[in-house]
This record gives structure tokens, sequence and C-alpha cells, in this order.
């Protein structure tokens, strides 16, 4: 099971220094993987309340956030090995053209480094912001997918649909990858479908592994019920880490994987090696004390311990010494 960790692109604790030091780090240590997220804005008064924080408002580190393709920009800029990916951008938001230009460049300046994750956005006020109907958000990713992978294509590039038209163009450069990597996530039976019809892989987040394993079996049945092969499909977590402050353990009814004590996280990891996880990143950016960056590096190599002890014959390049 690879490994990866979310970059400190959001909050007090994203500064040019933050990223590029914990990029080294992760690049020198033997993480697998470096990740962003996409967040247009912070709503005041949310028109969506936000569902994992009782108040209904997004954490307060999402009033500060750099925009998650220049981070990974950056990265590849100070990196040789690592892999870069964003989980997820919402795809409705961005004209598949201009994208995946972008897209297509960043796979050449990383030596095709790069994986796209992609959903369809959650909140009105980010939709209004972009100037995109949210109603039509389902039907807009999917031709999007279909958009960007056209784009990525043999030239010369049509395309002819409901929400985007690309007039018969030569569209460059093609990114490194054939082809580049796209994994989508969801919960409900129709967005798993979607997911086992179109994407590259699985990124699940926020359900218990029992849940994950259930979830990940639709996707694969979609996959083949479309004549894809699922063994194709990775499956790639996102692994939002929350410790109780006591370090107590939490209840295990509802609690969401990664969450809660130690020992809880260290059996999590261990579950989703034992069901086949291929890829796991943690995303430390909201843990208490998350602007200190030496405090989520100690949690990052504590993490890694844990999934080395999961998975002894894992992504395993031992850790070079930590200065």
């Amino acid at each position: 099971m690879k490994i990866g960790l979310s970059l400190p692109h959001l909050g007090a604790q994203a500064t040019t220094e933050n990223i590029r030091d914990f990029t080294l780090y992760a690049e020198r240590n033997g993480w697998d993987s470096l990740w962003t997220g996409d967040r247009v804005l912070y709503p005041v008064e949310p028109k969506t309340p936000y569902p994992a924080r009782p108040d209904g408002r997004l954490d307060p580190v999402a009033k500060r956030v750099f925009e998650h393709l220049t981070v990974l920009t950056y990265a590849a800029a100070v990196t040789e090995r690592v892999r870069l990916g964003v989980s997820v951008l919402n795809l409705p938001f961005y004209n598949p053209v201009l994208l995946g230009r972008r897209l297509a460049t960043l796979d050449q300046l990383s030596h095709g480094r790069l994986t796209v994750g992609v959903g369809l956005g959650w909140s009105a006020d980010e939709f209004e912001a972009a100037g995109v109907p949210m109603r039509h958000r389902g039907r807009m990713t999917e031709e999007a997918v279909r958009a960007l992978r056209a784009v990525w294509g043999p030239d010369p590039v049509e395309f002819s649909g409901e929400h985007y038209t690309i007039p018969p163009s030569i569209i460059g450069p093609k990114p490194v990858q054939d082809p580049l990597p796209i994994l989508m996530g969801g919960f409900s039976p129709k967005a798993l479908d979607r997911v086992g019809r179109l994407s590259d892989g699985f990124n699940p987040a926020a359900v218990p592994v029992g849940n994950l394993v259930d979830m990940r079996d639709l996707v694969h049945a979609a996959a083949k019920s479309s004549g894809r092969e699922a063994g194709d499909l990775p499956t790639i977590v996102r692994a939002n880490v929350a410790l109780t402050p006591d370090g107590a353990d939490l209840p295990e009814e509802g609690r969401q994987f990664t969450t809660g004590s130690w020992n809880q996280i260290a059996e999590d990891v261990g579950r989703l090696a034992a069901v086949g996880v291929d890829e796991v990143f943690f995303d430390l950016n909201y843990v208490p004390g998350a602007e200190n960056l030496r405090t989520q590096l100690e949690m990052a190599d504590r993490l890694q311990e844990i999934c080395r002890a999961a998975t002894p014959s894992g992504s395993g390049r031992p850790p070079s010494p930590r200065s």
C-alpha cells in the first residue's frame, strides 16, 4: 500500500517556506505522493451547510487556501520522485479546454507525476461564484471528463456536447502519461456507478472501512457492466486525520477511518491494507496545532511508522534522517 500526505496549503500553515519544507521532507523520507484540494471561498453565510461541522460552516482554515494546481506546480519544481495529486478538483467550475492545457502542462513539467481527482462540487456559494448552474453538475462533470480526454488525445481535437464544444483544433502539449489518471469519488449508488464507468481510480473519503469496501464493490460492478476491467481501477483513500485531544478511543459506531486515538488510527491503516487499498494519503491540515509545521511532520513520522508496520512490504524506502 502506497502512502501520501496532503500539503500544508490552507490555513495559517500555508506559506511558501512551509510548502517547500514539507515537500522536501516527503521527497527525502520515502512518501509516495503529495496532494492538494480545491476550495474556492469561505462563505460568510453559507447557502449550503457543511455537513461535517455542527454549525454548518467550513473549518476556519478554509479562509486561507493556496490555489491547488499552482501549489503542485511549485512542488513539481523542487522534487524529482514524489507523485503529485489533487483531491478533489471540482470539475464543473472549470472550462475543460483551459483546464486540460493546465493539467497537461503540469504533467509535462513534473515528467509524468500527476494524478487528478475530480468531483462535482457541493457548495451553492462556490457554484454562484464560478458562474455555473449547480443543478446540472452531474451531467457537466461526465461531459467534462470526456472533453478532457479529447483535449489530451490525438490532434485534431474535436468535441461536441450539451455543455462544451471544441472546434477541430490542434491543442498541445499532451500529457506525458497516457492516460493521465482521473480519479473520482462519491457516496450514492449513482455516483459510484459514475466512478466505475468513467474514472481511472476510486478516491473515497470520510467513511468507515466496512462502507468503503461495499462502495468499492459497487464501483467494480459498474466497471464490469461497462466492459471495463475492475482490477484496472485502484482505490486511493483520502484519510482526514482527527485525533482525540486526550488520546482516548472514540466509539466505533459511526466513526470515520483515521479518527480517534493513535491505536484506532493504526487499526484503521491495518484494515485498509488488509482489504487491498492501493494507496492512502493523510490530510493533517485540520488537526490541532497544524499551523506549526513541526507538529505535522512529527505526526507524519508516526503515521509512516504505522503504515510500515501494517504493510511491511509496502512502499518501503527507508526514511532518511530528518533535520
